[in-house]
């Protein structure tokens, strides 16, 4: 062996101490590689035992295959560092393989290299069209078959690092999501407190207006993230009348003109709040949005229809049912179905006609949750 080529190998297989802290010793002067798996498929046994030669002194160790259909199971239960495939198998078999295997989520990453003997133009484009990451033409030098494994190797070894650093990088964001959700929903929480101490509307009420729009957002075919977060924020939708005087929100007779309109505030003040707090978009929605109405008669943008949220949409409408069944200083609760019936008359006006339907289909599961929940433990059950 010439003193260039020498060189020339100690240069491709010195060890690359990051990848490959304890080399395997093979000829005299030459650091190689850790033992590496390489898959051979080939029918052709002399070139299959030529090419082990070339590469199993130094470190590697070559598993054969004559068939690719066993070369998949192989690969399966094995999982090679690479695959080195003959492309000259009949019935173009190497070519498939290598479509296969580029086509499998589970293998893609597996480095491919194919060679044959009578090699055209054709042949490499083919190859490389079906995933292949490299081609080479037989009988080759060793010393260039032992740097294109060695290659391939390197960049094998730099993906598996990258996909080590993104699921790593994934690990930290979902916890530090669990965290953010964990400091939200303790500013939910004191909000609500704040919100119970400034108002006269009762806790009770925050949990049935909780329940009601859970079982409307299901029925409307919320997914399980969206009924958990419409269940979680609902009971902000009046948060901002902690910016509100209590003068105003605890007036025993009926408001002025002015004291309305500083009233309607509290859906502006709640949304900046939420902003503030960096909340869930949905909470922001439904604090700002759920007095607007279905015509666009509300506030405090006068939006109409489907331009309204659906949370707020589906607040609304819970909200107004719960003020009208239970009792207030100034009037006596509805009976269930009279409020249903407003529900009704106020269909394609004040509510989203669909969601007025699902809510009255849905009225057993709501009377359960008005008897579960009453501000008055000792009052009559609801009933239809």
């Amino acid at each position: 062996m010439s003193e260039e080529t020498k060189n020339l190998q100690k240069s491709i297989w010195l060890d690359d101490a990051e990848h490959h802290p304890q080399p395997t010793q093979g000829p005299p002067g030459v650091q190689i590689a850790n033992s590496y798996l390489i898959l051979l498929v080939t029918d052709r046994e002399k070139i299959a035992d030529k090419i082990a030669s070339y590469l199993e002194p130094f470190g590697y160790t070559v598993h054969r295959v004559s068939r690719p259909v066993r070369a998949l199971e192989e690969l399966i239960l094995k999982k090679p560092d690479i695959l080195l495939v003959d492309a000259e198998m009949e019935r173009m078999a190497g070519y498939e393989l290598c479509r296969t295997v580029k086509g499998n989520r589970r293998m893609e990453h597996i480095p491919i290299v194919m060679w044959g003997e009578v090699v055209t133009i054709d042949d490499k484009s083919r190859a490389y069209y079906v995933g292949a990451d490299g081609f080479m033409t037989w009988p080759c030098h060793e010393v260039e078959l032992r740097a294109r494994v060695r290659s391939l190797v390197r960049v094998k070894l730099y993906h598996q690092r990258l996909r080590n650093e993104i699921r790593s990088l994934e690990a930290k964001l979902r916890g530090r999501t669990r965290e953010l959700e964990q400091i939200t929903m303790g500013l939910v929480i004191a909000l609500e407190k704040a919100n119970e101490f400034n108002d006269t509307d009762t806790g009770m009420h925050i949990r049935r207006v909780c329940h009601y729009s859970k079982i409307l957002g299901e029925a409307h075919g919320f997914g399980p993230a969206a009924s958990r977060n419409i269940f979680r924020y609902a009971s902000l939708h009046d948060v901002g009348k902690v910016a509100l005087p209590a003068s105003i929100l605890k007036k025993p007779g009926k408001l002025t003109a002015e004291e309305i309109t500083i009233m309607r505030r509290h859906t502006t003040f709640g949304y900046n709040l939420l902003k503030e707090a960096r909340a869930d978009d949905m909470a922001c929605e439904i604090a700002l949005r759920h007095h607007e109405k279905w015509d666009g008669s509300g506030y405090p943008d006068g939006m109409a229809g489907d331009e309204i949220a659906i949370e707020a949409r589906i607040v609304a409408l819970v909200d107004v049912y719960d003020a009208l069944t239970q009792r207030r200083c100034y009037k006596e609760a509805w009976p269930v179905e009279k409020a249903l019936d407003y529900l009704r008359s106020e269909s394609g006006k004040h509510f989203d006609p669909r969601l007025v339907e699902l809510f009255i289909d849905k009225r057993a599961m709501v009377l359960e949750i008005q008897n579960e929940y009453k501000d008055d433990p000792g009052a009559e059950p609801a009933h239809l």
